[in-house]
């Protein structure tokens, strides 16, 4: 797996070695910088895996530099969604300097913040938790996907980190921040797209089924999936 990682980080920075200077620093608004880091996962999961583009980012909010991508791998790893591709990367790329991950990583954590195209599934919810980053960003909501044709555990990241707790059920103080909806529109237009040959007669059968007749006219009045999406690239 170490092999297929480190493939992974060479093929991002060979493709994407215009995103790894601060393209998204000097933004007036954490909704717009929150945007632009979003674009560039959503480009990052289209160009790798325009069929499940569940792409992520790990960004250092502290100097608004990139520290490493993810996107879902599930070919090589039925476990390798975008966010735990990600975290894997990122320990590769920063790895222990005692060997000891959990005590003394080798990148600050609390300092990062996980940008991801859909919200994470409660797998990849908890590796946040656990891993300690500062914020999760997202764009496409669990629903969102699952209604476009993708299977998901149908549990949101707010539910998930709600039962964080410390030893004798404290709460959590570490918990990372949530923010969902950032470029969504953009984000569900990927899923829609990506998931159509998922949508038999069956789903069709079932979304009618569960009053959700109305969620389907209005993604097919509003994505069209004949052209290809916009692809943004940023001058540094």
């Amino acid at each position: 797996m170490k092999v297929f990682y480190i493939g992974s980080l060479i093929l991002c920075f060979t493709l994407f070695n215009y995103v790894c200077a601060k393209v998204c620093d000097g933004l007036e608004s954490v909704r717009a910088t929150d945007e632009c880091y979003m674009r560039i996962a959503l480009n990052f999961g289209l160009t790798h895996n325009p069929k499940a583009p569940f792409g992520t980012l790990i960004v250092d909010h502290a100097t608004n530099e990139i520290s490493c991508y993810g996107v879902n791998s599930n070919k090589i790893n039925t476990l390798l969604h975008g966010e735990t591709a990600a975290f894997w990367n990122c320990t590769e790329l920063y790895p222990s300097p005692t060997n000891n991950d959990m005590l003394n990583p080798g990148l600050n954590w609390s300092i990062q913040t996980l940008y991801t195209t859909g919200e994470p599934c409660p797998m990849c919810a908890s590796q946040a938790i656990y891993r300690g980053v500062h914020r999760v960003v997202w764009g496409s909501t669990v629903e969102d996907i699952n209604y476009s044709g993708c299977p998901q555990l149908m549990m949101n990241m707010v539910d998930v980190l709600a039962t964080s707790k410390l030893g004798a059920n404290r709460p959590n103080p570490k918990a990372p921040i949530l923010e969902g909806g950032i470029l969504k529109d953009d984000c569900d237009r990927a899923f829609w797209c990506a998931f159509s040959s998922s949508r038999g007669k069956s789903y069709y059968e079932a979304m009618k089924k569960e009053g959700l007749e109305d969620f389907v006219k209005d993604r097919k009045a509003r994505f069209s999936c004949d052209s290809e999406p916009k692809m943004h690239r940023y001058r540094i």
